[in-house]
């Protein structure tokens, strides 16, 4: 098995190895592993953070902390604790949703997307050991979206934001006056490059 790992890294495959795999190396600080977890389940976490909303957070407030839990998801995700990864990333993110929700109805509580809570940062203590790693690893979220942003051009940025925000391949076609299969051939474009980088 280890020697299996071993000729899929050197030869730079992350795409062939499965999500226990990339969560174990990403534990261990492969930030390639976890940009390729992260690339292979962006656009759920962006799907499922749409469905939530909370005074003072907008989506992509709860995109950022949908990407924070997935990744509090990779560092403490067991293998073989009767859970498929995808199922516990999703569960972590919908549980840092509610609680944000929560907090956000609470009394006396007002919540912007620049204020970050003693009371938050208290429950994550487990999976981050203070202050400054919560901050570095949000830092480190935003450099991975920028780098991913840096990658693509113009074009591929447009119908890369609006997958992202959900929109079908039929919409974004119509958005940008292109076929459906054009847009396919973008994702496609996209995802080869990603994986190249």
């Amino acid at each position: 098995m280890f020697s299996r790992w071993w000729t899929l890294l050197n030869s730079k495959s992350y795409h062939l190895l499965n999500d226990d795999m990339l969560a174990a190396l990403s534990k261990k600080g492969d930030e390639k592993a976890f940009e390729e977890i992260t690339i292979r389940y962006i656009k759920l976490i962006c799907t499922i953070a749409k469905e939530y909303n909370a005074y003072g957070y907008e989506t992509q407030d709860f995109v950022q902390e949908g990407l924070l839990a997935f990744l509090i998801a990779c560092e403490s995700y067991v293998p073989d604790s009767g859970s498929s990864f995808k199922n516990y990333a999703v569960r972590c993110a919908k549980n840092r949703f509610k609680d944000i929700i929560k907090k956000a109805n609470s009394k006396g509580t007002v919540p912007t997307k620049d204020i970050v809570s003693i009371d938050s940062l208290e429950q994550e203590k487990d999976n981050l050991q203070n202050v400054e790693d919560y901050v570095l690893e949000r830092e480190y979220l935003k450099t991975l979206m920028n780098h991913i942003s840096s990658m693509l051009n113009s074009s591929e940025n447009q119908v890369f934001t609006m997958y992202l925000q959900g929109y079908s391949y039929k919409d974004i076609a119509d958005k940008l006056n292109l076929t459906t299969k054009q847009i396919d051939n973008i994702l496609q474009k996209i995802k080869r490059k990603l994986r190249n980088r």
